[in-house]
């Protein structure tokens, strides 16, 4: 009789887990498409020159190409440097392309962008990372995104390039594409201060450079589009696509882990939709693998039942949000894609966590 009881009760929260996943994911998927698809146009306003600040630690790999895109932009790009303390060789390579750079006062990212704040002399400004790669148009289109009306920052797409063969750098890209979606929309109907600061543009003016937390090792973004919301300045969503950047998948389960570790750290100093979010995220996966565990302890069909249906369904879920996420962004979707994709986004949930809980989250080898 307990044993029912326990079933028609995880039965039920499972249900209603499943129904409150659907209506968050219809959610992100109505507001995506009311983002922007071209905001290019002749005129580009007042301003036709942009700073793009790049904070840089040990990128000699990466620097040259983001450069050699900055060269081609279609509008004037002033890129300036941000050296954080680098010892492969960035800085001569940004040398070598004749850019300017500075040294960062202080450790880590945020500090390196406070150090480049100082040197803007441009009403806007960009920040991007420097393991990124940018398209001609890039600047145009979020800059002009950026002066439509009392703009404080707009914020562009991130886009791994994965390979199309490689079902780890698919899922990656599907995943990241996922939380784009989510982002888009929730900036372009102002519900939403959640970004990336590989890809933003800022009013000078307007870029919180004191509410950063230099103290912490990431999370400029988090900081800085939080603050702006804060002060009810207006974000921006940029969704032409020339305006995306492009990065690069994580090399393994561990590095990928870190990453998303690090991002989740800062969840407390975001808006409360984001906080929503991701303890609706992190429930789901908690709810998943208690089901899972109790499937395997019973061994009894009933059970093995609720648990099948609880992860078809968020598997049915995940591949609406996926298929969204391959249109919005262009993405290689394949079948095999929708099928696996639940198995292992659960895994980067579950080891982000981890990483949170036995606090080994880093970034460019300092504590976070």
């Amino acid at each position: 009789m307990h044993d029912f009881i326990l079933l028609i009760l995880v039965g039920t929260v499972a249900a209603a887990l499943l129904f409150d996943y659907a209506v968050f994911i219809a959610r992100c998927i109505r507001r995506s498409r009311q983002t922007t698809t071209d905001s290019r146009s002749t005129d580009l306003g007042s301003a036709t020159e942009l700073t793009v600040l790049i904070p840089c630690r040990n990128e000699a790999d990466h620097l040259g190409a983001v450069l050699e895109d900055l060269r081609h932009q279609s509008i004037r790009v002033h890129p300036i440097v941000i050296d954080d303390h680098s010892t492969d060789g960035s800085r001569d390579i940004a040398e070598s392309f004749g850019v300017q750079v500075i040294d960062s006062v202080g450790m880590g990212k945020k500090a390196a962008l406070a150090t480049g704040y100082q040197t803007v002399d441009t009403p806007w400004m960009a920040t991007i990372d420097a393991d990124v790669r940018v398209q001609p148009h890039w600047a145009a289109c979020m800059l002009q995104c950026a002066q439509q009306g009392e703009t404080a920052a707009a914020l562009g797409g991130v886009v791994l390039a994965a390979q199309p063969h490689s079902a780890w750098e698919r899922f990656q890209a599907l995943e990241f594409g996922s939380m784009m979606v989510w982002i888009s929309g929730g900036v372009a109907t102002g519900n939403l201060a959640m970004g990336s600061g590989a890809n933003s543009v800022y009013a000078t003016a307007d870029y919180p450079v004191n509410d950063l937390h230099p103290v912490q090792a990431s999370g400029d973004d988090a900081f800085a589009l939080h603050s702006l919301r804060k002060s009810g300045k207006i974000i921006r969503w940029c969704g032409d696509p020339e305006a995306c950047v492009h990065t690069f998948p994580m090399k393994s389960w561990s590095a990928l882990w870190q990453q998303r570790g690090r991002w989740a750290s800062k969840t407390g100093e975001q808006d409360l939709e984001t906080k929503r979010t991701a303890a609706r995220v992190g429930v789901l996966h908690a709810f998943g693998a208690l089901v899972l565990g109790l499937a395997i302890g019973m061994q009894s069909p009933s059970w093995i039942t609720v648990a099948l249906a609880f992860w078809a369904g968020k598997g049915a879920l995940d591949g609406w949000m996926i298929h969204r996420a391959s249109q919005q962004f262009g993405l290689n979707l394949r079948r095999t894609d929708t099928l696996t994709f639940p198995l292992r986004y659960s895994l980067l949930v579950w080891g982000a966590w981890w990483q949170l809980l036995v606090g080994r989250v880093q970034w460019k080898g300092r504590s976070v």
